[in-house]
């Protein structure tokens, strides 16, 4: 019998042949595993991070606005009277008492008009005092001594108008204060208001803030507040005063901020204001960049003794500046003390049990490693240096 010549046939059969040869090698067949061990998982990587610590501090609460400041008097010192500056007696900057001379005009005019109107006055006092004694004699009418008496007593305010011409040659302050602007020179001729002098009493030196009406009960005269211009340290002024009235179109309330007068800062000195609301004694503190925000719930990461990264969720309280309290843990089984080792820097990264490896302790400058160095926590360490 011929055998089949299809080759679909000897395709079927080639098949079925190596199907029934075992595979191996030198004609052993190669054992299959079934079962056993699995192979072991490698461990993961522990993340680079920064850490700091938990703090106890005392924390504010703050009502920050800004303000300009102003002095509590201030005036433009004129001239009183007419005629030409002889001498000015203090400059720009100088600090004056109550009553000081500032300047003084040219007064040769005013004494001649002193002199003649004492002159005067003396000859109308004789004639009266003559008058009199003839008018106790009945010498003289009632008529002709009244003129007399009246023309005496004229010639008496004459003499005060003179000499209230001639004081007013000299220029005074009114009040003590700074020199804070000159407007006239030596021979400057002037007239009766013409400027002098500005001068403004700067100690102590005033800021007027509107505060909420709901912050007003946290309020007191003496309160402590915090005032921080451009370029300047922060200084601490006090509550001079609480308006006893609401701005109806506003809803607040004018605060008066009084600070004692500082070098490096002047009336018309733009500053930030922070009044300080309400006071948090013992409060658990972090750095801000310990903060993870999940949503609308905020984390962060303590580092167990087993260097695993704990995540916390908390509740915040006041914040200042770089500085978060924590007011509360939401897990009553968590824990979180001062002094605890929490995540600053690589946050971001982890989830909660993740291995981690520090690379900088903020509280303990001898890190594990220089983080400027390579494997440091990716470009995170060196940026949250700088936020801190």
């Amino acid at each position: 019998m011929t055998p089949p010549r299809d080759p679909r046939v000897l395709l079927a059969l080639g098949c079925c042949l190596l199907l029934a040869v075992p595979i191996g090698c030198g004609g052993e067949s190669a054992a299959v595993p079934s079962g056993g061990p699995p192979a072991a998982q490698k461990a993961p990587e522990p993340i680079s991070i920064g850490v700091g610590r938990v703090t106890e501090e005392t924390m504010v609460s703050l009502y920050s606005t800004s303000a300009t400041l102003r002095a509590e008097f201030h005036a433009t010192v004129t001239s009183r009277t007419r005629g030409v500056i002889e001498k000015l007696f203090v400059e720009e900057g100088d600090r004056v008492t109550a009553g000081q001379t500032l300047a003084k005009l040219e007064d040769d005019e005013q004494i001649l008009a002193l002199d003649r109107a004492q002159t005067l006055h003396e000859i109308k006092q004789r004639e009266f005092e003559r008058s009199q004694t003839l008018h106790e004699q009945n010498v003289i009418s009632d008529n002709e001594y009244e003129v007399v008496r009246t023309t005496a007593e004229e010639s008496k305010h004459d003499v005060a108008i003179s000499q209230l011409e001639f004081d007013r040659t000299t220029i005074a302050a009114p009040f003590a204060g700074v020199v804070v602007r000159r407007h006239l020179d030596v021979g400057a001729a002037v007239n009766d208001g013409t400027a002098m002098y500005d001068l403004a009493d700067i100690d102590p030196l005033y800021a007027d803030v509107n505060v909420p009406e709901r912050h007003v009960a946290q309020l007191a005269a003496g309160q402590t507040v915090r005032l921080a211009a451009d370029g300047a340290d922060t200084v601490e002024a006090r509550i001079e005063r609480i308006a006893p009235i609401v701005d109806p179109t506003t809803g607040t309330v004018k605060v008066t901020i009084a600070i004692a007068r500082d070098v490096t800062l002047r009336p018309g000195t733009f500053v930030q204001v922070d009044i300080v609301t309400d006071t948090h004694e013992n409060a658990l503190v972090v750095p801000r960049t310990a903060l993870v925000a999940e949503g609308r719930r905020w984390n962060v990461f303590r580092v167990t003794d087993a260097d695993k990264a704990e995540a916390i969720e908390v509740r915040l309280g006041f914040e200042e500046g770089d500085r978060v309290e924590i007011a509360a843990l939401v897990d009553e089984s968590d824990r979180l003390d001062v002094g605890d080792r929490i995540v600053v820097a690589g946050a971001a990264a982890l989830n909660d049990g993740a291995p981690v490896k520090i690379l900088r302790d903020d509280a303990n400058q001898s890190a594990d490693s220089d983080p400027t160095t390579e494997g440091a926590v990716p470009g995170e360490v060196a940026s949250a240096g700088a936020r801190d």
